[in-house]
């Protein structure tokens, strides 16, 4: 016989869990203040209704160009109360990327400072859908008092958004050239969120620190407010010293960073303030150097877990928890630079150039398969089907498998350098830079050489006070490596550049390596 389809929760009704259960405790805290459940609530109705009063109908798209804060978080809600489809651009992008993206998405308002909205106005021609932009924090076009959430009480706003129908147009950071909008539908939106809750189960009683930008738009600040209400800390900026008082001032319980924000704060950390209240501390976004995570556990203790993740397969795709840290003789040491394994609702293969799984040990691909994954890139059928393949995602990231499952991730399928007919992998190469007391931060990339094609050259930071030669960094690379695969050029440098999500930019450096090369 014929049983008829149960319906499913829509991500609505996680929304309104803690307003059931905690309504009058404090949900956010910014730079600016704090909100309860109830309040911010409110507020986000309030703006749910101005978008309807302006004619927007479900599947319309909302832009929003914010810093960490409440009016970030009040935004997003509201956007999915109406039942539109939410458009976070980084805070980071350059003003180019961000009217591209505009232009791209057509979004009919866009929510964001004054700065970018004069400018935006004043290039209103290159965004012709727009139709109105509300200011957090300004005076243009009068400070709308719906975008500060003030917007008069009436009846909830409650548009869920039907099945296989967009919520999330997530534009990437641009690495690869123009951005492209990564389309996340409403069974996957919830699917990721309902990973998030299961894999890092966040309890009420968390006081989680963002410092990751939310306009990333997968992320677990969701899941900390469906945990019965977590109280969630939002910066602006990533000011180590600040760190270091919230974490000791708010006895912050929880927090992420990507690597660099954990080297910066070490180097900050002078041993006045601790973090006694620490208890889960999430990292992801780039591959940690071996040395920085020994470093960072020796000072918080063993509370680390490592996420790897794409924004086409998010938000939990392999981990890596706390436990399987822990550096017992002779089995975890290697295993400190794994990414971990995946979890349970990921199918995940480590394929070759053909689409053939690679044996144990071996170098390939990662395609992954869940319903976390996007729908396709927004209006780009082409590079669509050129990553979704057959189901699977290709995520353009190498990684080898060991005998218990642990990835370890290897580069970029595009970062691959080939130098003499020989391909090295930059972070095999950075992995052995990094064994020099001295080496702080460092990044390989491949340089055009009119004989060998490529040859690696290698810019580095050195800690405070510390000193190397090229001499000493290339003949550690020789001890260690095959000797096609050590660096041919050093350069040592004040600090690397970082990308619009605070990863090490190797764009940047091989467009600066080309032109010292032409010089």
């Amino acid at each position: 016989m014929d049983f008829p389809t149960p319906p499913g929760i829509d991500f609505l009704r996680l929304l309104e869990f803690p307003l059931e259960r905690v309504p009058d405790k404090t949900a956010f805290v910014d730079d600016a203040g704090s909100v309860t459940f109830a309040e911010l609530d409110r507020r986000a109705n309030g703006l749910a209704r101005h978008f309807l009063e302006l004619g927007l109908a479900p599947g319309e798209r909302v832009a929003t160009v914010l810093p960490n804060g409440i009016p970030f978080v009040l935004a997003e809600i509201a956007t999915l109360r109406a039942g539109l489809v939410k458009v976070p651009l980084n805070i980071r992008f350059h003003r180019e990327e961000v009217l591209y993206a505009l232009a791209d998405c057509r979004p009919r308002v866009l929510i964001c400072g004054p700065s970018l909205a004069a400018e935006v106005e004043a290039r209103r021609e290159r965004v012709p859908s727009l139709e109105r932009i509300l200011v957090v924090g300004g005076s243009f076009e009068s400070a709308s008092a719906a975008a500060e959430g003030t917007a008069a009480e009436g009846a909830a706003v409650r548009w869920p958004h039907p099945p296989g129908a967009p919520i999330l147009l997530r534009y990437t950071g641009g690495t690869t050239g123009r951005p492209k909008g990564i389309v996340h539908t409403a069974e996957s939106f919830l699917a990721i969120h309902l990973d998030v809750l299961r894999e890092l189960a966040i309890p009420g009683d968390e006081v989680a620190l963002h410092l990751g930008h939310l306009s990333h738009g997968l992320n677990f600040m969701w899941a900390a407010w469906y945990a019965q209400g977590a109280t969630q800390i939002l910066r602006e900026r990533f000011d180590p010293a600040a760190v270091w008082r919230d974490l000791a001032g708010y006895g912050v319980t929880y927090t992420y960073m990507v690597p660099t924000m954990i080297h910066r704060l070490l180097e900050a950390d002078d041993g006045s303030l601790g973090a006694v209240a620490l208890r889960s501390f999430l990292y992801a976004s780039a591959p940690m150097p071996v040395p920085l995570l020994r470093r960072a556990i020796a000072r918080f203790g063993p509370i680390f877990t490592q996420v790897y993740t794409l924004s086409e397969a998010p938000v939990i795709t392999t981990i890596m928890r706390p436990e399987e840290h822990l550096e017992i003789e002779g089995r975890c040491g290697p295993r400190l630079g794994s990414c971990g394994r995946p979890v349970v609702t990921m199918d995940l293969r480590l394929v070759d150039e053909a689409g053939r799984e690679v044996e144990e040990g071996a170098v390939g691909e990662i395609a992954v398969r869940s319903t976390n994954c996007m729908a396709g890139y927004w209006e780009l059928p082409e590079e669509t089907v050129a990553t979704l393949v057959g189901g699977w995602v290709m995520t353009g990231d190498m990684a080898r498998r060991d005998e218990a499952g642990f990835l370890y991730l290897v580069d970029r399928k595009k970062d691959i350098i080939i130098t003499g007919a020989f391909n090295v992998w930059p972070k095999e190469v950075e992995t052995v830079l990094y064994r020099h007391p001295a080496v702080d931060q460092c990044a390989v990339v491949g340089v055009p050489d009119p004989e060998w094609g490529e040859i690696i050259k290698a810019y580095v930071v050195l800690k405070p006070g510390a000193a190397a030669s090229a001499e000493e960094l290339v003949g550690l690379c020789r001890e260690h490596l095959a000797d096609y695969k050590k660096p041919r050029q050093i350069a040592f440098v004040a600090a690397l550049p970082l990308s619009p999500v605070g990863k090490i930019s190797r764009k940047d450096l091989r467009e600066r390596a080309a032109g010292e090369a032409g010089a």
